[in-house]
């Protein structure tokens, strides 16, 4: 029946499936890759969208904020040089020229105002004709005249100068305000110089704690003020495109950032450099919070995926389980089923056994009456003892038949002849087979090549439908079973002459509990079909209603269950 080129190995089928055949590992990684998927790509799309625009939004705020404060400086010394021309207008229209040139008055005048404003360094008054009439300060500029300064060119056609910085007779930079007063006669002048540190100090303050530089500069780029860094590389601004407007600009050049405007009271533009890295403090914050919570979020999207989808595929394997279970129930109620269709024609058979072995022996026990010398009486009893033999040896491989096509058995997997199979399943309903009138007609391919799969396995499934044909045809009729090898496997077709199948049941002829017949479980069909689905087999049926059904049984060579 089944040969066998090598030791069958007796394995259990689950655990074989669990170790060869993880079930739901494809299923497991295709549900993470679709919840992350789901979860990350929305994620990146709007979070990604939402950071540029968070990004863009605080640099322009930045950068808006660090324009306000340039601009809030400029004002400052724009203010602070109109308040200190003031203070000149002031003192040359309330105290006149005759009091200021006064022995003595110029310098109680420059010494109270130094301790109001200790930003002036000298103080002196100066007539139409460029000659100090009155000087107080640190330097000896009485004797002085001015007539070929450029700043007294200047004064001539306005009320106020602010100079640009030069060194003239003191050799020093500096830079001074002066104020005209016209009179009747001609016009004088009070001129003061500023404080260069303290002014260079007030320009510092443009920086505010940070590092960087801050300059005034005139039109042909000159500084007006010493670099607030001290010496270090001063970055040369491009003035020739700044507009004379109250505008702050900002350039961004390298690891720099250039923040320039004009004044208003005087032609020079105020220069700020910041390094961008302090300028852009809170906006590479910003950048860090964005990845620490995108990492974050990803670290709970990704452990929530993983717990979520290892719970399900728990359950599943749970239900999977259960119903492994529920099959391995049905499959033994459906042997049970078919031993109680096969136990009265195995009943009948083994009590002609028992009756044939009873009618020998009671002619044994007539002989043991007889003269036993006699060579034909002792003779004939020994036939006797080899017919009961015979009739036990008969019941014993039926018994056999019986045990091994009703047993629950480990799965095997073996090499079996399919051929030698169905004969000993037609041998095992032989009886049944010539009480309903059925011809059998075998179309067995010889040299059939053999399969590695379970025996037992492939005896349920074929026996449930040999005896679905028998059901289906009921008396006189004709079942035709061929095997052939086809596609690196074996193909089986069983034919049966019974009424067939009607249009409206061949779609669920194979669903649990669904009775073609009405004697019929259900469940025949069903098993039959999940058990091959088990060994990466299929079964189908053929029918049209009046001219029987063929099912069709394909196998492959080797046992291939199928990956759920």
């Amino acid at each position: 029946m089944e040969a066998s080129r090598e030791e069958p190995r007796a394995v259990g089928l689950d655990q074989m499936q669990e170790r060869d055949f993880p079930y739901f590992r494809r299923l497991w990684k295709s549900i993470v890759v679709a919840l992350l998927a789901a979860s990350f790509i929305p994620m990146l799309l709007i979070g990604g969208g939402l950071y540029y625009y968070a990004v863009a939004i605080i640099r322009e705020k930045t950068l808006e904020a660090l324009q306000h404060e340039v601009n809030a400086h400029r004002e400052a010394i724009d203010e602070f040089l109109a308040g200190r021309s003031m203070d000149l207008r002031f003192l040359a229209s309330n105290l006149g020229l005759e009091h200021l040139t006064s022995p003595g008055a110029l310098e109680k005048v420059f010494k109270s105002l130094q301790e109001q404003l200790p930003c002036f360094t000298d103080l002196g008054i100066i007539d139409d004709k460029g000659n100090h009439l009155a000087y107080v300060g640190p330097y000896d500029l009485l004797t002085r005249n001015y007539r070929d300064a450029e700043w007294f060119r200047s004064i001539q056609e306005k009320e106020v100068h602010i100079s640009d910085v030069f060194t003239g007779f003191r050799k020093e930079p500096h830079f001074i305000i002066a104020v005209k007063r016209a009179e009747r006669e001609g016009f004088w002048i009070i001129r003061a110089t500023m404080d260069a540190a303290y002014f260079d100090r007030l320009v510092a303050e443009v920086r505010g704690h940070r590092s960087g530089n801050a300059f005034l500069v005139n039109r042909e780029g000159v500084l007006q003020t010493k670099p607030a860094a001290g010496g270090g590389r001063i970055t040369q601004p491009d003035l020739t495109t700044l507009q004379s407007d109250s505008s702050v600009r900002l350039e961004e050049r390298g690891k720099q950032i250039l923040a320039m405007a004009w004044l208003q009271r005087v032609p020079w533009a105020i220069v700020a450099e910041f390094d961008s890295k302090e300028i852009y403090r809170s906006l590479r914050n910003a950048k860090y919070f964005a990845v620490y919570a995108f990492l974050l979020g990803g670290m709970i999207i990704v452990g929530t995926v993983l717990l979520t989808t290892n719970y399900l595929i728990m359950r599943l394997e749970r239900k999977r389980q259960s119903i492994r279970v529920l099959d391995q129930q049905l499959q033994h109620s459906d042997r049970i089923s078919s031993s109680v269709h096969l136990a009265s024609g195995i009943v009948q058979e083994m009590n002609d056994t028992l009756s044939n072995i009873d009618l020998v022996s009671s002619w044994i026990q007539d002989l043991s009456h007889r003269n036993l010398t006699k060579e034909e009486n002792l003779l004939e009893m020994r036939e006797s003892l080899v017919q009961i033999k015979q009739e036990v040896s008969r019941a014993r491989k039926t018994t056999e038949k019986f045990v091994r096509a009703t047993r629950r058995n480990l799965p095997v997997i073996k090499d079996v002849n399919v051929n030698d199979l169905l004969d000993e399943i037609i041998e095992l309903l032989e009886r049944e087979i010539r009480f309903n009138k059925i011809e059998v007609n075998r179309d067995f391919q010889d040299s059939l090549p053999l399969i590695r799969s379970d025996p037992s396995l492939l005896r349920q499934v074929f026996q449930n439908i040999v005896l679905n044909a028998i059901k289906a045809i009921r008396r006189e009729g004709t079942i035709t079973i061929t095997s052939r090898g086809e596609n690196e496997g074996v193909t089986v077709l069983v034919a049966d002459t019974g009424p067939g199948i009607a249009s409206e049941m061949k779609k669920r002829i194979f669903d649990p509990l669904y009775a073609a017949q009405a004697d019929g479980t259900g469940l025949g069909l069903s098993i039959g079909a999940s058990i091959l689905r088990k060994i990466g087999g299929r079964i189908s049926a053929q029918s049209d209603p009046g001219k029987g059904a063929v099912f069709k049984v394909e196998l492959p060579s080797r046992f291939e269950p199928a990956k759920t």
